[in-house]
């Protein structure tokens, strides 16, 4: 059996600059009691015998260098996927190394240790709110769609205005919304809230479904208002519901793509057809929404671009630059096929 060659140690590149381990591990981590002419050598070593730094060991030997953090509750989530591939990218190209924690809930002690390993943490929360308020968060923290001193936001009620300036426009009176998980309590006939709520992106889509209804003078039923929490099988069940009322919806508009796809499937599996019978608008723009069928109508949200911003300002903080909190990134109506006008006899049980 052929054998792998040996990795390259830091005793190996100790031996070829004729210093000690220590001495290698000083010059690795930057520390400044080198000389500069031993430091010269090491560093003659490490490229002569081809020794890769271990990103993480350097970290966790005090030594945090180029390093950041993401904290996110599950990486292969559409909404935290994308936001990471765009911080991702960002490291790359500043030459950083990204450190990744997935844990079900964010607690003080998690950013904590993100702080000792790195030099600046990005927060993703892409779904629920965690047990985690700002004042926890400590100074070096970034998030997206999450508390901190410095979040990253989406004009949220900006987008849902537009997917229901487009329903409307299509001429839909009966539109029906599938709420994302609400961090506060929102009324859902007025879709009154309390004023923190203004941070919540749900509660922010459903003040902007009510403020649209209310300009165009159309009242629906409190039964159009389903809760949901982002995921599809919460959609599917809210449409369920929907699609079975006596007067049911000829528009619906999830607060996710994935609630969305999910009311497109509850749909189908009642033999009704999209958007003919029913037009769904979904909020993300994840990859999903143009690959289903019918194509999904959506708002996009800049999740790579927020990412990549993300990187950029915790590397400013990192080096000692100023850093400015931009406003809410603006959002995208992308038209697709799953939107039409209401058919002249629309379904009813």
């Amino acid at each position: 059996m052929t054998q792998l060659p040996r990795p390259i140690t830091i005793a190996d590149v100790a031996q070829q600059a004729q210093v000690s381990a220590m001495t290698v591990s000083n010059v690795i981590n930057n520390k400044p009691n080198v000389r500069p002419q031993t430091r010269q050598r090491v560093l003659d070593a490490i490229a002569q015998t081809g020794y890769r730094v271990n990103p993480m060991a350097r970290a966790l030997a005090g030594g945090r260098g180029r390093i950041l953090s993401v904290v996110t509750r599950q990486i292969n989530l559409p909404y935290a996927s994308e936001v990471l591939m765009g911080a991702a990218e960002a490291a790359e190209r500043l030459d950083y190394d990204l450190a990744v924690l997935m844990r079900g809930t964010r607690t003080a002690s998690d950013l904590s240790v993100m702080g000792r390993l790195s030099v600046g943490a990005l927060l993703v929360q892409p779904d629920h709110h965690d047990h985690l308020g700002a004042g926890q968060v400590p100074e070096h923290v970034i998030s997206v769609d999450g508390p901190s001193a410095r979040p990253l936001s989406v004009d949220n009620y900006g987008g849902a205005r537009q997917a229901m300036t487009h329903l409307l426009g299509l001429g839909h009176t009966r539109i029906a919304i599938i709420t994302g998980a609400l961090a506060f309590r929102v009324d859902p006939l007025t879709g009154a809230h309390s004023a923190d709520s203004d941070r919540d992106d749900a509660a922010e889509r459903l003040r902007a479904y009510h403020d649209a209804l209310r300009e165009a003078d159309v009242k629906v039923p409190r039964s159009y208002v389903q809760d949901g929490d982002y995921r599809k099988a919460s959609g599917e069940a809210a449409t369920r519901v929907l699609l079975g009322l006596r007067r049911p919806p000829t528009a619906i508009f999830a607060s996710s793509d994935a609630m969305a796809v999910g009311a497109i499937h509850a749909a189908q599996d009642l033999g009704l057809s999209v958007p003919r019978d029913v037009s769904v608008v979904g909020f993300d723009n994840f990859p999903i929404a143009a690959q289903t069928r019918p194509a999904l109508t959506t708002v996009r949200q800049p999740l790579h671009e927020m990412g990549s911003l993300a990187i950029h300002m915790l590397v400013d903080l990192a080096e000692g630059r100023a850093v400015s909190m931009p406003p809410p990134f603006p959002t995208e109506l992308i038209v697709r096929e799953s939107t039409a006008p209401p058919a002249h006899h629309a379904p009813s049980h």
